[in-house]
């Protein structure tokens, strides 16, 4: 009995310290996300300032009529930084910061993304740690949520109160990677 307690106490003493190191860990990278998005804010609140020269956006809008809910709106703003690929000599965007609105009837979305370049313009570095949805109800009450990702893994998950009103962690990844297929095209943004 003795010898199953002793065990169990070394087992306790050694595993301690890893979890409060994966704790730390997230913890720097949780701060990192957090860095990156005030710069993204940052490179925003520049790049409104009408004397700043290019942009490096992608805008895309839709007007259109949907059956059953009417009129339906949206604007995609992908913010991006570019490199040469020096294998082509052709201009490679990643993208940085994305902001998407759109509607269904009524009920207005609003989502943000936030990518991170580990590796200064190699797409396969380029990942989304951030995204945030922000949508308002019939009854005009908001619903809000925000996923934290490393390496494309969640790390921390602030839910909606309703989580029918905003897009699951999973959705939010695939909507953020496809923002990143959007703003990669090379062959259509070369040319």
């Amino acid at each position: 009995m003795k010898s199953r307690i002793l065990t169990l106490a070394i087992l306790a003493m050694v595993l301690l310290p890893m979890s409060a190191g994966a704790q730390n860990t997230k913890e720097k990278q949780l701060a990192t996300i957090r860095e990156s998005y005030a710069g993204a804010m940052e490179m925003l609140e520049m790049k409104s300032d009408p004397e700043y020269p290019a942009k490096d956006k992608i805008v895309i809008t839709s007007d259109e009529m949907w059956p059953g809910s009417g009129q339906h709106n949206g604007k995609m703003e992908i913010f991006f930084g570019l490199d040469l690929n020096q294998e082509n000599d052709e201009i490679q965007r990643f993208p940085r910061f994305a902001r998407y609105t759109y509607n269904i009837g009524s009920q207005n979305y609003y989502y943000e993304v936030l990518y991170i370049d580990l590796d200064n313009g190699k797409p396969e570095t380029n990942k989304p740690i951030f995204f945030y949805a922000k949508t308002k109800d019939y009854n005009g009450k908001i619903h809000e949520c925000r996923y934290y990702w490393w390496n494309e893994k969640l790390i921390k998950e602030i839910p909606a109160d309703d989580p029918e009103m905003v897009p699951s962690a999973e959705d939010a990844m695939k909507t953020a990677k496809m923002i990143f297929q959007i703003a990669t095209m090379n062959d259509l943004w070369n040319y």
